[in-house]
């Protein structure tokens, strides 16, 4: 890959992940900020407990979509700047295959732009979102079963955090027993950990006892 290729997918994968569909449509719907709110974090679970069901699918749909617009753009940067199997692409892409290393790499970059928005003092949300786009767009078997798994544990926990985290530490197992790709399962690995790095306060509350239950009951 060209170096200015991929300068460009990180930086434009970054600026797009920063834009925070919470803080969005919090500001501009409700004239709010809903890290003032709640957990403080400006993510699909907190605008639900806070603001109701429509504002949180919008949010949902908006932080999922803004990776594949990235994914998208990736793509085309690579179009018109084509990798060159050279100094870059001889290490990075042994044992991978070169789209799912875009999307990944394309992706990682947007969820750490959610995580740590440039717009809004990189304080956002917690990545699950735009991290679940992004194995939409890498293998839609995987996405189902990690979703299939996410709304299991929900129902019998009713904790959105404990159903994130699993969901996170079962990725890189699916990754493996669907593409037998040491390389790309340590790519994935990576994005559990930033994952369960995000989701740091909620493991200190699951353990404690202290973290809130979800409720589907809505908030005018």
């Amino acid at each position: 890959m060209s170096y200015i290729a991929f300068i460009l997918i990180v930086v434009i994968s970054y600026l797009l992940g920063s834009l925070n569909f919470g803080v969005i449509l919090s500001n501009r719907v409700k004239n709010d900020d809903i890290r003032n709110h709640g957990s403080g974090n400006a993510g699909t679970t907190n605008m639900l407990r806070n603001y109701g069901k429509k504002i949180a699918f919008l949010t949902i749909a908006g932080d999922m979509l803004k990776v594949f617009v990235s994914i998208g753009i990736s793509f085309a940067i690579i179009k018109f700047l084509p990798m060159a199997i050279g100094d870059f692409t001889a290490v990075t892409l042994k044992g991978i295959d070169s789209n799912i290393y875009i999307k990944s790499l394309s992706g990682f970059f947007c969820v750490l732009g959610h995580i740590f928005p440039c717009y809004f003092g990189f304080k956002g949300g917690k990545g699950v979102a735009t991290a679940g786009g992004m194995v939409f767009a890498i293998d839609w078997r995987i996405a189902l079963i990690l979703l299939a798994v996410f709304v299991l544990v929900l129902l019998v926990s009713k904790y959105v955090s404990l159903g994130s985290l699993v969901m996170a530490l079962l990725y890189p197992v699916f990754i493996y027993v669907f593409h037998r790709s040491p390389a790309l399962t340590g790519i994935a690995a990576v994005f559990t950990i930033v994952v369960v790095v995000a989701h740091r306060s909620n493991i200190k509350k699951l353990i404690t006892h202290t973290e809130s239950k979800i409720s589907f009951k809505s908030k005018k």
